[in-house]
């Protein structure tokens, strides 16, 4: 507990250096009010029809993705095998203590929340516009998850003696198997691919949120909760969440348009 504790005042301290004094995303909400909710239909529509607007290029990353997703389907067992054969009671404490606290929502919670409550005292608008679009990765791809999950009812490992990749129960069968897609996996992703997004020009943020994502998707498969391909198709959704929540927020963020202090229309363009 000591630990947990230790680590959320470290993610508060972090992310105050994260904090963007200026350049604020002018066409996103920084409360929550009907424009942050109606951008939730905005990111979801962008994310299902995303398909629609893919290059050759996309087509063949979404191909590369999915060939991906067979070859460890392929080898689920394997993999299983794998990591159930190297347990420790060192890797046990990493999983539990810091790793499962990033998937269920613990951490992420404590870092969107100092981003929002420090945007409140310090009146900065764009640190509670970033907020708000790391809460709304994070609930638009539970959500997704949550979909896709009872279309498909697959088997988690640890359901069956002996365990099978193969198990499959459909849609709408209740809420006993729920494997495919990982949720964990998918929702830290979101966040990772999001940050990464708005901090861009920071490298060390792309790094170290891709690592804490990686580790979380490992983590499901040394507990033994998913199948390595349920978490490579979670961490591949949860990236493409996260791009288009940053896409919404960002967009056309450079101009702006309001009245000038002579009364007219200004035209501002931002350079960031």
């Amino acid at each position: 507990m000591h630990l947990r504790l230790l680590l959320i005042a470290s993610l508060i301290i972090i992310s105050s250096a994260l904090f963007c004094q200026s350049n604020y995303y002018p066409n996103y909400a920084y409360k929550p009010n009907k424009q942050y909710f109606k951008s939730y239909l905005e990111v979801s529509k962008r994310v299902a029809t995303s398909p629609l607007r893919w290059n050759k290029k996309q087509w063949i990353t979404a191909g590369s993705v999915v060939a991906g997703g067979v070859v460890l389907y392929v080898f689920d067992n394997e993999i299983r095998d794998f990591f159930q054969n190297n347990q420790s009671k060192s890797a046990d404490a990493v999983s539990k203590y810091f790793f499962e606290p990033w998937g269920n929502g613990i951490y992420p919670a404590a870092l969107i929340g100092s981003y929002y409550i420090s945007g409140l005292f310090t009146k900065n608008n764009k640190s509670r516009q970033i907020a708000l679009g790391a809460t709304q990765a994070f609930i638009i791809s539970r959500i997704s998850g949550e979909i896709i999950k009872h279309l498909t009812h697959r088997h988690r490992p640890y359901q069956d003696n002996p365990a099978n990749p193969r198990l499959w129960e459909g849609p709408f069968k209740g809420f006993e198997y729920r494997g495919f897609p990982s949720g964990h996996t998918i929702s830290v992703f979101s966040l990772a691919s999001f940050f990464s997004s708005v901090y861009k020009e920071k490298v060390w943020v792309s790094i170290v949120s891709y690592t804490v994502a990686s580790g979380v998707a490992l983590q499901r498969l040394y507990e033994d909760e998913h199948w390595a391909s349920d978490v490579f198709i979670g961490a591949a959704l949860g990236f493409a969440i996260g791009k288009s929540v940053y896409y919404v927020l960002s967009k056309n963020s450079n101009l702006s348009i309001g009245l000038s202090d002579m009364g007219g229309i200004s035209l501002v363009y931002r350079i960031q």
